[in-house]
């Protein structure tokens, strides 16, 4: 399974596939989610495989506390998430989805952080 952003197909497969699953995240704000407000998980990057049968999907919180129940949350969704981009997108085959906790802005906080108190 190779991932890549070489493909331009896999580039736009991917942009949209983000789109689908933000506007999934925006429609189930109102149901019950267990607690857990969907309209807080940011989707930040998604990359599909060159065969388009598998994308892996960044995902981050607004609140910077993204944990467990957010990624069970997407993962106990993710044939419903699965239905919504096939439904979106005309493809012969829907991706399989690997939710990844991207921390790139946690990562980014603490080298700032090191930065500030190296200045001082």
């Amino acid at each position: 399974m190779k991932f890549g952003k070489d493909c331009s197909r896999s580039i736009k497969v991917a942009t949209e596939i983000k789109k689908v699953i933000s506007d999934y995240l925006i429609r189930e704000r109102g149901g019950d989610c267990g607690g857990i407000d969907p309209f807080m998980i940011v989707v930040t990057d998604v990359v599909v495989s060159s065969c388009l049968q598998h994308a892996k999907v960044f995902v981050s919180s607004m609140d910077g506390k993204f944990g467990d129940n957010y990624l069970n949350f997407l993962r106990s969704h993710s044939a419903q998430i699965r239905k919504a981009i096939g439904d979106s997108i005309r493809l012969k085959f829907v991706p399989e989805i690997n939710f990844i906790i991207d921390d790139s802005f946690e990562q980014a906080k603490r080298i700032d952080d090191i930065l500030s108190h190296l200045k001082s």
